[in-house]
């Protein structure tokens, strides 16, 4: 028989073997078996109740990498194969010497993995399911994931995109987008906000979302028995709506006092949802003051154009332009911003949010305060 770790066993007591220590050792290894087989299995199960939805996230993509390297998230085996209409054998991290780390490079419309070339890569678990993965832009950063990634050539740089269970992805979301020592109800609000603006549809042709400000943070979720994930299971399914469609909920970190709504920042609705200029009491209470200079761009930057504040913060950096309340006053150096607020103030208000729940308020309430004439519908 095969033992854990591949080596042949012989079913023969082997000479001068006592039979009771033959015989313990072969009980050794069946339960040993046994709870391996247990562990898969409660494994299966717990990822079939997650569901099989996945979305596909562009990540790294602001680093533009020419070069990416892949390693083991944990202890599980991972198997990394290309492109199967070139042939190209499979790779293996096992953490064995020669098999910790995998380099990826571009070369034309080609991905290399050491001495191997294909169109594109994909790492996965063994059996073909989600895998513990560490994926690193050399000397800028790493990030964790839960999935299976698919890394491929794109106009001379690598694209990498990881396919993440809908409610885990969710989960590493609200990870990257709240403290988890945050109220559990604003914590719930939050799971909520970010499976709705998931389940809204995709905003990208080759996957569904990126990992940047356009679209959603990504963190590796927190531990099964956390907050995160206790508020994430705690709101399965369920989803904020309008007019009978996902809304993709929007939200930010202070709004300043009062959320603004589309046409405020020069956004318009069209036929969806206009995003309703609330009261927020937390922010009220604890105004917040920030102060930035930039030089002189030849226009002054306008506090009620969200498209344009977003283009002058790439200029000047976000830390210049950290908001889209603020006002502007000009000398002979450049112009004087002072602000109240952080975030674009469209939708829900998260430092608001976690006020709210810190006075009692449930995350229903708040999702009816900062979304007012939307619906909370559990989706099948």
């Amino acid at each position: 028989m095969i033992g854990l770790k591949g080596k042949q066993i012989s079913s023969t007591s082997r000479p001068g073997m006592p039979r009771r220590r033959k015989a313990r050792r072969l009980v050794e290894l069946g339960c040993r078996r046994s709870l391996l087989s247990l562990l898969l299995i409660s494994l299966s199960i717990v990822h079939a109740q997650q569901g099989s939805q996945e979305i596909r996230f562009g990540v790294l993509g602001l680093f533009h990498p020419k070069e990416l390297v892949l390693e083991q998230g944990g202890g599980q085996v991972i198997s990394v194969t290309g492109d199967e209409r070139m042939g190209t054998s499979t790779l293996v991290l096992n953490g064995e010497p020669g098999h910790r780390q995998i380099i990826f490079r571009v070369q034309g419309n080609r991905v290399i993995a050491g001495d191997k070339s294909a169109t594109c890569w994909t790492a996965t678990a063994r059996a073909g399911g989600s895998v513990a993965l560490r994926l690193s832009v050399p000397a800028k950063v790493h990030r964790l994931y839960w999935g299976r990634i698919t890394i491929r050539a794109h106009n001379g740089e690598l694209e990498a995109v990881v396919s993440i269970d809908r409610e885990t992805a969710v989960a590493s979301i609200v990870s990257a987008e709240m403290d988890e020592s945050s109220p559990v109800e604003a914590l719930k609000a939050q799971a909520v906000a970010t499976r709705s603006f998931l389940a809204a549809g995709a905003r990208h042709p080759d996957f569904d979302f990126c990992d940047s400000t356009h679209c959603q943070f990504l963190k590796a979720p927190s531990p099964s028995n956390g907050r995160v994930s206790s508020a994430v299971q705690a709101t399965k399914g369920l989803v904020i709506q309008n007019r009978g469609r996902p809304l993709a909920a929007l939200y930010s970190s202070r709004c300043g006092g009062h959320t603004r709504s589309l046409s405020d920042v020069h956004l318009d609705p069209a036929d969806g949802y206009p995003y309703y200029s609330v009261p927020c009491r937390w922010c009220q209470q604890h105004p917040l003051v920030w102060r930035s200079r930039i030089g002189n761009s030849g226009h002054a930057p306008r506090s009620d154009d969200e498209t344009r504040r977003i283009a002058e913060a790439r200029q000047w950096g976000w830390s210049a332009i950290p908001s889209s309340d603020f006002t502007v006053t000009q000398d002979g150096s450049g112009w004087q911003l002072e602000g109240h607020s952080v975030g674009h103030g469209i939708g829900m208000c998260q430092h608001g949010a976690a006020g709210m729940a810190n006075s009692g308020a449930g995350f229903r309430e708040i999702l009816d305060h900062y979304y007012p004439n939307t619906t909370l519908v559990l989706e099948p």
